[in-house]
């Protein structure tokens, strides 16, 4: 027996709300479509870790070692300091992050902004690290958070190592993911968090697992299916319109599977 007319339209318009919708807008997407995006892509890499031993300049033009720098969780931020679009997003919005964190530079955490860019030197990480450590309002230690630039060989290493693949696109301009990558003291990558906004209790969880060195699921691929990003009040907040529609839904579909049954009976 064909269900009745009504039961038809709510059951469509309910499909169509909460399945439909989310796929029109997503139809709809149009940026980068002329972006080769071969090979740019994050591999999470939880478990592995990166190479201890690869040498790069910081923002005075001395030669860091990884290791000798990772003797306390570490955020990594890959991004290139000539970038006109989000990398300049990327760094304010962790500087604004970091002041809320509960934690101490320097003693609980340390920060590293690497360049993917071999064209960046020293010179413009110098610049960036003056422009962005301005955001924060607690005090960190000149050692607290460097800007690290290198050779091709040396970035690609890393970057390798951490599943994060980004391609130069002509003249200094790349694609690559938006990424905050969380390190243990040896190395160990704990967890990513993906931008371009990074909230200070996501980042705070992601410190303090990495003090404990265990791997966590990373934050936007658990928060994206039960949460969402509200730019107007910054912070994520329960997709309740969402999850009661689907289960009006449930609820819908469990009523016309009585009355079918009950109208055969």
């Amino acid at each position: 027996m064909n269900p009745p007319g009504k039961i038809k339209v709510a059951l469509f318009l309910f499909i169509w709300a909460v399945i439909g919708m989310p796929f029109a807008q997503s139809e709809g997407h149009e940026a980068g479509k002329d972006v080769d995006w071969s090979g740019v892509a994050l591999d999470e890499k939880l478990g592995k870790k990166v190479p201890r031993d690869a040498v790069f300049l910081d923002e005075h033009g001395d030669k860091i070692t990884v290791g000798s720098y990772i003797d306390r969780p570490v955020l990594v931020l890959p991004i290139y300091y000539t970038c006109p679009q989000t990398c300049g997003l990327l760094l304010g919005n962790l500087a604004s992050a970091l002041n809320d964190v509960p934690l101490t530079p320097g003693k609980d955490f340390k920060v590293l902004s690497l360049s993917i860019d071999e064209e960046d030197n020293p010179s413009n990480a110098l610049q960036a690290k003056k422009n962005y450590l301005k955001i924060l309002k607690r005090s960190f230690a000149d050692d607290d958070w460097k800007f690290l630039t290198g050779d091709i060989k040396t970035i690609r290493r890393f970057t390798d190592a951490a599943g994060y693949g980004f391609k130069r696109t002509g003249g200094r301009n790349f694609v690559h993911p938006n990424v905050l990558i969380v390190l243990a003291r040896d190395g160990t990558i704990i967890r990513y968090i993906y931008g371009p906004i990074f909230l200070p209790f996501d980042v705070g969880m992601a410190l303090t697992e990495a003090t404990k060195g265990i791997p966590a699921i990373s934050v936007r691929k658990l928060l994206a299916y039960c949460f969402s990003y509200e730019p107007k009040n910054k912070t994520y907040s329960f997709r309740l319109v969402q999850i009661l529609s689907l289960g009006f839904l449930v609820l819908l579909g469990i009523m016309f599977f009585f009355l079918l049954r009950k109208k055969k009976v």
